[in-house]
């Protein structure tokens, strides 16, 4: 290759010499296996299970913090074979900008919203530096590892594949939904995006080999690339199609390069076409795969096939599209209102929060901006975003620099398809948030350590390279140092998420209960102090409040909620909980009722203007305002909330709300059958507002009926169904039963007051008990959603009564009862237990 280097021969050949005499620099022997060892382990990041917890990436990060530690310790121990390469490490320009960037990650801790949660943000970005230092220095001037590692990748590509498309297919011969397959496959990076981008990352290693490599070789890779290319197709994931694309004309056009360069146009040919081929036969595979999966659906799908995600990548209209514009939009009005610091590392998800107030429902949270960039720039303001912005920049420079030389033909490939790999990190940057996965981080460590150590190298085949001071030398000592003193507290701190997430699994899903069945003593016992928000970015002092709540430690529960308010203050999450507290200890403490009604409502007030959409928010304030009698106050939040989320259930508890206050105010507007026509004439076949009906039908009845006599009745039978509500609540359901009972006995047309006495003493499997109920109001002839026909026909059953039972179950089928379950559907319990 003497031939190429043109005015630089002279100095080419002692640089050469000058490096083989670097102690312990060989073509084998320790410093040939080690680096293959070390990325090997790495790249082993990719299969590190959940093992146990709600997020793979628990497990995954206290994986990176410990075999970044087992390598600084082996460089500490050969400290004589990578001096050099320490130093030249830490010499080059993209080095600095990320350690500048680095360092001003962690100045963020200072100002951010939560400096807890940035703190376990920020030992991910130790854990990544190093992993990138370690690699950097192993792979430093190594081109000759390039033929192994990128076939290690190949192979690792292939399994990942196989299991993919394994996947699907046996999810489709199934019928199981495509969203949900396809949602499904996404291996240990946490979702289906992320995962898909592994793949793509790992398509110019082995675009690589199929270039290097001979015949065989070239067969072999081109069949894993068919396999490759197939899985990355059905996972519809759109930025990772750009990604494919990208690469595929950026190879195509390195071919055309080498060809007006060598003439060589057999070679051109086979090359793209060894490329092409697999990817057409894949494109039609998966075409015909996904279409076929798609046409058996009976519901519609937000994915589709191949040609049809590809055309909604430019679609505006596209709904996923006008997510993240809306994302990017707000990451960008955050930067410029906070230019300096941003909100800090890894607090995007609460800064976030305010700008989803009337678009996500509840309280979901996007924790990211599915755009680093944009995140970078909010969390770390405009010079932090400058910062990364210029590390990226600085590859590009250095691949083109290395492209353009006459370097050796393999330093430019190196240099090359390591730059194709980070193109892929790119895109996937643009739309999603690689930067907190571990899977992604570690790749983007080594891709970027293997480009500069091209860099490196062709500077050195160049005699470019500037002779290693001795005080540079020492940067082995000081890497090695430091980098101890920052991966001990990452352990702490990365175990310490990895247990949260353990008891995150379990909690998470049992917040979802009413009430809750996990004990309260485990849960605030097993949960650590850190991190103090959840994967879905509520507080977990305020989680672990709502145990003690539930449990009566009402005391020791709004000490926590406190503590949730400070650990993410706009989500309102603590105040909600607050709001249901209070109220309870109006319901229970009547001498001092207005006093905590106050407070309920402030809390409940506050909650709900956070959160409008949010159906536990809105009706926890209803309930409080119903108690407090204030109908202009239910009008007011039923309107703010039908705002947003139009549907039945909005209507239902303006209703019921409304209901309960002017009954406890003694009356029974005729105003209220008005607005319950109007509900049902925009939801005309809802069961609840049919509901709602009947009961001021029956309420009008009664106050038409008794005057003179029926404030004390009904205020009565108003405190007794309180009562029942305060006590199914806390799960004491022989006690709800008997005040749902005892006001049903008060006002005898009060369909849920009894229709709920019939549900607790079925839930007690007092069956018998349970039917007469279902029978008094039945006998009402108000019910027409099919449920006590239902729970009846369960009870009979239950009793060994099947003939009965069956009866009924047939009459809950008659009338399209949705029991919330598929699997106990009434049509389901006919066939199982009638035959029918």
């Amino acid at each position: 290759m003497a031939k190429n280097y043109k005015g630089k021969e002279k100095n080419a050949a002692p640089a050469a010499a000058a490096k083989a005499k670097e102690p312990g620099y060989s073509a084998s022997g320790f410093k040939n296996v080690f680096p293959l060892v070390a990325c090997g382990l790495y790249f082993m990041v990719h299969f590190i299970g959940d093992w146990g917890a709600y997020d793979a990436m628990g497990a995954q990060w206290i994986y990176m913090v410990l075999l970044d530690l087992g390598v600084i310790a082996v460089l500490l121990a050969r400290r004589n074979d990578y001096a050099v390469a320490t130093a030249k490490q830490f010499g080059n320009m993209f080095s600095k900008l990320y350690l500048a960037f680095f360092v001003l990650a962690g100045v963020s801790i200072i100002t951010a919203i939560n400096p807890t949660e940035s703190w376990v943000c920020y030992v991910r970005m130790i854990a990544t530096v190093i992993a990138y230092f370690n690699m950097g220095i192993l792979l430093q001037g190594r081109t000759d590892l390039m033929k192994v590692i990128a076939q290690l990748i190949a192979v690792l590509l292939f399994i990942e594949s196989v299991q993919t498309i394994s996947q699907f297919i046996k999810g489709s011969n199934e019928n199981t939904d495509l969203t949900a397959l396809i949602m499904s496959i996404k291996g240990t990076a946490g979702n289906k995006n992320i995962f898909a981008a592994g793949l793509a990352i790992k398509i110019p290693f082995l675009l690589y080999c199929m270039h290097r490599f001979k015949l065989v070789g070239k067969l072999v890779n081109t069949l894993i690339l068919f396999f490759a290319a197939w899985a990355i197709l059905i996972l519809n994931a759109r930025a990772t199609y750009l990604s494919l694309v990208l690469v595929l004309v950026m190879y195509l056009a390195f071919c055309v390069i080498l060809y007006v360069k060598d003439k060589k146009l057999d070679q051109a040919l086979l090359r793209a076409g060894i490329v092409i081929v697999p990817l057409v036969i894949a494109f039609f595979i998966s075409q015909i795969e996904l279409s076929n999966t798609l046409s058996a659906q009976q519901e519609p799908q937000s994915f589709g096939s191949v040609t049809e995600r590809v055309a909604s990548i430019a679609a505006t209209g596209d709904e996923s599209n006008q997510v993240r514009f809306r994302l990017w939009s707000h990451a960008v009005d955050y930067t410029t209102k906070n230019p300096l610091m941003g909100c800090g590392i890894g607090n995007w998800k609460i800064a976030s929060i305010p700008y989803q107030r009337t678009i996500t429902n509840d309280l979901f949270v996007p924790i990211h901006a599915h755009n680093d960039y944009l995140e970078v720039f909010a969390e770390l303001g405009i010079p932090g975003g400058l910062l990364y912005i210029a590390m990226f920049v600085c590859i590009i420079v250095f691949t083109w620099k290395t492209f353009f030389s006459t370097v050796s033909e393999e330093t430019k490939l190196v240099s090359v398809f390591s730059f194709f790999a980070f193109v892929t990190y790119m895109v996937d940057a643009m739309f999603n948030f690689p930067i907190e996965r571990p899977v992604s981080q570690m790749f983007f460590a080594f891709v970027v350590a293997l480009n500069i150590g091209a860099y490196f190298k062709g500077r050195e085949e160049l005699g470019d390279e500037k002779p290693i001071t001795s005080k540079a030398a020492n940067y082995k000592a000081v890497f090695a140092f430091v980098s101890i003193l920052l991966l001990l507290p990452s352990f702490y701190v990365t175990y310490q998420t990895y247990k949260s997430l353990i008891v995150q699994k379990t909690v998470l899903g049992d917040l979802n209960n009413e009430p809750l069945k996990l004990d309260w003593k485990e849960v605030t016992r097993d949960f650590p102090s850190i991190p103090n928000l959840s994967a879905t970015a509520q507080p977990i002092e305020a989680i672990k409040g709502r145990y003690l709540y539930e449990a009566g430690k009402w005391e020791e529960a709004l000490v926590l909620f406190d503590k949730g308010t400070k650990a993410n203050p706009v989500i309102g999450y603590s105040e909600f909980l607050k709001a249901g507290l209070y109220y309870k200890k109006a319901l229970t403490d009547t001498a001092n009722e207005k006093v905590w009604l106050d407070s309920a409502v402030r809390n409940g007030a506050y909650s709900f203007n956070l959160r409008p959409k949010a159906k536990t928010y809105y009706q926890t304030y209803i309930a409080i305002l119903a108690k407090r009698r204030d109908t202009t106050g239910i009008e007011k939040a039923f309107l703010e909330f039908d705002k947003y989320r139009h549907y039945p259930f909005g209507w239902n508890m303006y209703l019921l709300g409304m209901i309960n206050a002017e009954v406890n105010l003694g009356r029974m507007p005729s105003r209220m059958l008005r607005i319950v026509d109007s509900g049902l004439t925009i939801f005309p076949h809802d069961s609840d507002l049919v509901k709602r009906r009947q009961e001021i039908l029956a309420n009008l009845a009664i106050f038409n009926r008794m005057p003179g006599s029926n404030l004390n009745v009904i205020n009565e039978s108003a405190r007794h169904y309180a009562a029942g509500v305060a006590a199914f609540g806390s799960g004491q359901l022989e006690k709800a039963g008997q005040a749902f009972l005892k006001a049903a006995d008060l006002n005898p047309s009060n369909l849920a007051a009894l229709e709920n006495a019939a549900i607790c003493y079925f839930n007690l499997r007092q069956y018998p008990k349970a039917i007469s109920l279902f029978d008094r109001e039945l006998a009402l002839n108000l019910s027409g959603d099919g449920k006590p026909e239902y729970y009846k026909a369960i009870a009979l059953i239950n009793l060994g009564k099947k003939e009965d039972g069956c009866k009924f179950l047939q009459l809950a089928a008659n009338k399209k009862y949705n029991s919330g379950d598929p699997t106990k559907s009434p049509e389901v319990l006919l066939k199982a237990n009638c035959g029918k």
